[in-house]
């Protein structure tokens, strides 16, 4: 059976769940300020084996969002295709 959060996006060298604090330090927030946007439901993330793993495709999303990245700019075609999957494109 596939383990769906080792799952690599095609292209790029970053997994599709990240850590917590691998979060963090991509988005230069502290931590307690991802748990916050779980909470608060701006991105999506699970429990797994007692670790709080976040969805990229929802960070990504949540980027688009508040217009801190532009669509055209991001590169992984099977970011895009999940990104047109879920509402984050839709206006």
């Amino acid at each position: 059976m596939k383990n769906r959060f080792e799952e690599k996006l095609e292209g790029i060298e970053s997994y599709r769940w990240l850590s917590v604090d691998d979060c963090s330090d991509e988005l230069g927030v502290s931590r307690r300020t991802i748990f916050q946007y779980l909470r608060d439901g701006k991105i999506k993330g699970t429990k797994w084996k007692n670790k709080r793993l976040v969805d990229s495709v929802s960070v990504m999303g949540f980027l688009l969002k508040k217009k801190v990245i532009e669509y055209d700019k991001i590169k992984d075609t099977e970011m895009k295709r999940e990104l047109d999957m879920k509402e984050f494109t839709q206006s």
